[in-house]
């Protein structure tokens, strides 16, 4: 009966081990079911420079957009401003690079200053550009980006740049794109590091705790590095290694206890 009372505390205490350790890997723990929780608005995602935008002006007769398209050819639209066909367009799109001082060399208008306005501010701007000058009276200007990316490293699966589209993800798509975090991975300290105003940030984020919505990290930006920090050092893969072979043998360990107190009982 002593065997089996020792090897029964033993196998509960590694099990108590084991739920520990699960309990590290979990996401969002503080996180009430059914619980309702406030959803913070949305930043709008603003253009940086090095960005590069594709830009298309079209209008009820496309022939007058033609010198405002750097691609060439007509861009056709129906009543609602969509675009319905292309004519006459290179198929490489060239797109406009944001230079080092926020601007971009458009046709016709010349210089703009682009950086620090979101899409739809960019779009109004060249609108108004436009018929302020009289050369269309109700022209219709697209934007979008063209390399918005994240950059994904250390503790995650797979690290490298992972281009976005649509132009918006947050922290747990992003970790999700990449496989999820490792085990070795410090859940309590994850890092998005940002550019803003010529300058790189660092925004700590705790995946384990609902506070993460509220970080001004969480919806990410284009350019943004997210790092998973490691609990500890470790190399050529040893601590996962090591992780897997505990918690086998826990789990053999709890068997062969359970199995010996039924036999031998």
């Amino acid at each position: 009966m002593k065997k089996v009372l020792l090897l029964g505390g033993l196998a509960l205490l590694l099990g108590l081990s084991s739920c520990n350790t699960s309990r590290k890997l979990t996401y969002l723990r503080d996180m009430e079911v059914l619980k309702d929780y406030p959803v913070k608005e949305e930043a709008e995602i603003r253009i940086q420079t090095k960005d590069k935008l594709d830009i298309v002006v079209t209008c009820k007769n496309p022939e007058l957009a033609l010198p405002f398209n750097i691609m060439g050819g007509v861009v056709r639209t129906d009543a609602n401003g969509e675009m319905t066909g292309l004519s006459g367009v290179s198929e490489e799109k060239k797109g406009y690079v944001v230079d080092k001082n926020g601007y971009i060399e458009f046709p016709v208008l010349g210089q703009l200053k682009v950086a620090g306005m979101t899409l739809d501010e960019l779009k109004e701007m060249i609108a108004n550009e436009i018929k302020a000058k009289n050369y269309i009276k109700e022209p219709i200007v697209m934007a979008d980006f063209m390399n918005f990316q994240i950059t994904m490293l250390g503790e995650v699966s797979s690290k490298g740049n992972f281009t976005v589209e649509n132009n918006e993800i947050n922290l747990l798509q992003a970790i999700a794109m990449a496989g999820d975090l490792t085990t070795n991975a410090n859940r309590d300290e994850v890092w998005v590091i940002r550019t803003e105003n010529g300058k790189r940030k660092v925004y700590p984020v705790n995946m384990r705790s609902v506070e993460m919505y509220d970080s001004p990290a969480f919806q990410l930006q284009q350019n943004d590095v997210v790092y998973a920090k490691p609990n500890k050092v470790k190399s050529d893969g040893a601590f996962e290694r090591k992780t897997t072979l505990l918690s086998l043998f826990t789990s053999l360990l709890s068997t062969a206890a359970m199995l010996y107190y039924w036999v031998f009982k």
